[in-house]
């Protein structure tokens, strides 16, 4: 594989690595000829010292031929040009690295689509994507995210008491836009029906749009009931990235920000959010702000003040903690103080990259139960059998589930019965191990 890297930074040298040590042949332009010459010392890449955006410099590293071009600099709107010019070149798949929330969000426009890009990746949105999983379901037993922001999938226990035990799920009323995907009762595993019923101790797959999931998951897990407290250091974009993710799902929120004009902002911007300007790491401030009986402590600053932080907290009695660390070097401290949940923005960033890079038109996602139930995401070929008639007159189940519509890389929902699939459409399914060869004909795989 080809590859063309705008940008010999933090995200874009790491993605160098990656992708060279993967066996794909990669170029990277800067115009920083120091930060090439680092680079080159200890991968297997070409270098080019150049502008990233510029035609010229792109088509001396042949961008025609390129397979996939990666924009990374620190720049949005040179990353945006970057790939939209590298698009209108020839190459074939191109990606821009962004920062900025108008990026990413597709009202009024889609800058994706303006500037002929196939994906707008944000390492900040990623990060905090991924914190917010962790936080918004810390004891489930298998976490799956599905569709950017706008879906959740978990695998958790049944509990006790809950108000979804012992019914017909025909007769248990869940939210729109939420589906059970799978249950698994003694070491087996199924796809649900209307008269299936779910017992104390099973494990469920719930699917869900996430503005209903927490109401959807309480149905069968009653212990979820309170609000759970959540300390975040830092007012960076991952903070709000992280804010938004968590809003109106059970947390009460204390962001803390240094900065007198940031933490104003913030507080305009995050109505949901208490924010404080104050250094919670302040020994008074801790003490008078109770933080030792938060449920979960974010530190989003630099990676020294990150760790440490997170090490005092724990110290004192935080229960969770998630650190943004960016220097892999760091591994060894790290693991020394005992900190299991850190993040990379660059490193998430380039697992999204690699994600999209290994997409097909049928994709696997997941497997359960040992391979028993496999979730794929799956492209609608011409003349699918599924294609133009309603999901509730297909013949899927009792071994496959349609559970998601993407409508694109980052939205999605969990379509209704009568939700028609049309060419190019694309969906995830739950499916039983030995159906997948009757899947590849009903969505016309090729």
């Amino acid at each position: 594989m080809n590859i063309i890297i705008c940008g010999a930074g933090k995200t874009g040298s790491h993605a160098a690595e990656i992708l060279s040590g993967q066996g794909a042949d990669v170029t990277v332009i800067d115009e920083s000829q120091s930060m090439l010459d680092s680079l080159a010392e200890g991968l297997d890449v070409a270098t080019l010292v150049g502008q990233p955006s510029s035609a010229n410099d792109l088509a001396i590293a042949h961008v025609a031929d390129a397979d996939v071009v990666i924009a990374a600099t620190n720049d949005d709107e040179v990353n945006l040009l970057a790939a939209s010019t590298a698009s209108y070149m020839g190459a074939d798949r191109t990606f821009a690295m962004v920062t900025h929330s108008m990026y990413l969000n597709r009202d009024p426009m889609d800058y994706s689509k303006i500037f002929s890009i196939d994906s707008l990746i944000c390492p900040a949105y990623s990060t905090a994507r991924e914190i917010a999983s962790h936080l918004r379901n810390p004891a489930a037993m298998k976490v799956e995210r599905l569709v950017g922001n706008t879906i959740e999938v978990q695998q958790f226990e049944v509990s006790k008491g809950a108000s979804g035990i012992g019914r017909r799920l025909s007769d248990v009323k869940l939210p729109g836009g939420a589906r059970l995907a799978a249950i698994t009762r003694d070491g087996d595993t199924y796809l649900p029906s209307g008269i299936s019923t779910v017992d104390e101790g099973d494990e469920v797959l719930l699917v869900a749009n996430t503005d209903v999931f927490h109401d959807a998951r309480r149905i069968f897990r009653s212990k979820d009931a309170g609000r759970r407290s959540v300390v975040i250091m830092g007012g960076s974009p991952v903070a709000v990235w992280l804010c938004r993710a968590l809003e109106n799902r059970g947390f009460s929120i204390r962001l803390f920000e240094t900065d007198v004009e940031r933490a104003n902002e913030l507080a305009e911007k995050l109505s949901w959010v208490t924010v404080i300007q104050a250094d919670p790491t302040d020994p008074n401030v801790f003490t008078d702000e109770h933080i030792e009986n938060a449920d979960a402590f974010v530190a989003l600053t630099n990676d020294e003040h990150n760790i440490l932080s997170c090490a005092w907290a724990a110290g004192l009695g935080v229960e969770e903690t998630y650190s943004l660390v960016s220097r892999t070097d760091y591994a060894p401290f790290i693991k020394a103080m005992g900190l299991t949940n850190t993040f990379s923005p660059r490193e998430l960033a380039v697992e999204e990259v690699q994600r999209r890079l290994a997409r097909k038109q049928m994709t696997k996602v997941a497997t359960l139960s040992g391979n028993q139930l496999t979730i794929y995401r799956v492209r609608v070929g011409k003349d699918a059998p599924v294609s133009g008639k309603p999901l509730s007159e297909l013949p899927l189940m009792p071994n496959c589930m349609v559970i998601v519509l993407e409508h694109d890389e980052h939205n999605g929902v969990v379509p209704g019965a009568n939700e028609v699939l049309e060419e190019r459409d694309v969906v995830f399914v739950v499916v039983r191990g030995e159906y997948e060869d009757e899947l590849r004909n009903l969505f016309a795989v090729t």
